[in-house]
């Protein structure tokens, strides 16, 4: 495996994927890897592991699922797991049984990473979009998330969301939420965009991430976003805003019986 250190070389041999751009940061940090036109790329944080993402610059290839093969195997086989104390990995979705075979994997996500640098339609309802503050707002919207998205794994009153905005009925109450967090590299990365169950339907979705969109095209040029894979609503909605999906992601922890990562929880 060649360690990379210059991000401008891994954008290089990625052929300007939007997700070396607009995701990690440069300068990289953590350890990067490329083995046989396949980035490992060391994932820090909560969840630390690896990214698993053939550089395409050329465009996918027949080999392409030998090479992940080749690359996951030297990453488990040269203790890389277990030195770096990864938890997870993940791979591109269509490499899925590939990563299963070569590491014991045990639960996770399928999950698609989005961006666009296009600016969004106006909507008239984005008139009815307010400011929410983090902390101040902190209960409420922690109520409102659980109640109508079990799923949203957005943080919140942690400061992690930088910006929220909101829509309220006739009675006050939320209707619509949605928020931004940070990429490594300080574009705004949508999360917790979420529409009160009873409203679903009415456009409230499109509206708030279109106002959340425009705002974070306007100070930073690009906007990128996580989305269930399975969720076919919210698919059409961030198509309509011009939303493209860069890398569609099967995330798995490692199981603990994985000899390469044993001892890390």
């Amino acid at each position: 495996m060649d360690r990379l250190t210059s991000h401008a070389e891994l954008l290089s041999l990625s052929g300007d994927d939007p997700w070396v751009r607009w995701a990690l940061p440069d300068p990289l940090q953590g350890e990067v890897w490329v083995h046989d036109s396949v980035a490992l790329v060391q994932r820090l944080g909560p969840r630390p592991g690896f990214w698993v993402a053939p550089l395409r610059g050329r465009g996918p290839t027949t080999a392409e699922a030998t090479r992940v093969r080749t690359a996951l195997s030297e990453l488990r086989q040269g203790g890389h797991l277990r030195r770096l104390g990864a938890r997870a990995v993940s791979v591109p979705q269509e490499h899925a049984e590939v990563a299963h075979d070569v590491l014991d994997l045990g639960d996770g996500g399928d999950w698609d990473w989005m961006w666009t640098t296009s600016q969004p339609p106006v909507d008239a309802g984005g008139r009815d979009v307010i400011p929410l503050d983090d902390r101040r707002d902190a209960a409420e919207l922690e109520r409102f998330t659980r109640e109508h998205n079990p799923r949203v794994w957005t943080e919140i009153g942690t400061g992690r969301v930088h910006h929220w905005v909101g829509v309220r009925g006739p009675d006050g109450g939320l209707v619509a939420v949605g928020g931004a967090e940070r990429e490594a590299t300080g574009v705004p990365h949508l999360a917790g965009i979420v529409t009160a169950t009873q409203h679903r339907g009415a456009g409230l979705a499109t509206v708030v991430s279109a106002a959340l969109t425009r705002w974070a095209l306007a100070g930073h040029g690009a906007c990128t976003l996580g989305m269930f894979s399975d969720n076919a609503a919210a698919r059409s909605v961030y198509a309509r805003l011009g939303f493209r999906t860069a890398r569609a992601w099967h995330s798995r922890m490692l199981a603990f019986g994985d000899g390469s990562a044993s001892g890390h929880g």
